[in-house]
């Protein structure tokens, strides 16, 4: 498994609670989350580390949750495009994921 390119794991921070609140305290029970959704997707996202941990209450659980919350979920895949393109380039992220988010 990768290390994430967006998020660095060891920090034990919600990737969430410090861009939407800015609360930088540690965490437990972190979870994982690849940033662009589907299967083929999360394939490539997991190839290229674009992914954050979330607490649950980012993850799954109420209407902050990613997979709840059509809004968050699309910041999350523009910031992962922006850090993509930062690394390679637009027309390398054109090719891997199609949809421009930004």
């Amino acid at each position: 498994m990768a290390k994430s390119i967006m998020h660095n794991k060891q920090d034990r921070t919600c990737y969430l609670c410090m861009l939407l609140n800015g609360d930088y305290d540690t965490r437990t029970g972190l979870q994982e989350h690849h940033a662009m959704p589907g299967t083929a997707n999360r394939k490539l996202s997991e190839h290229y580390s674009l992914k954050v941990y979330l607490c649950l209450e980012h993850h799954t659980v109420g209407p902050y949750a990613v997979h709840n919350n059509a809004r968050l979920r699309r910041m999350l895949q523009e910031k992962a495009q922006t850090v993509f393109e930062e690394r390679y380039s637009h027309e390398e992220w054109t090719r891997a994921f199609v949809s421009n988010y930004i």
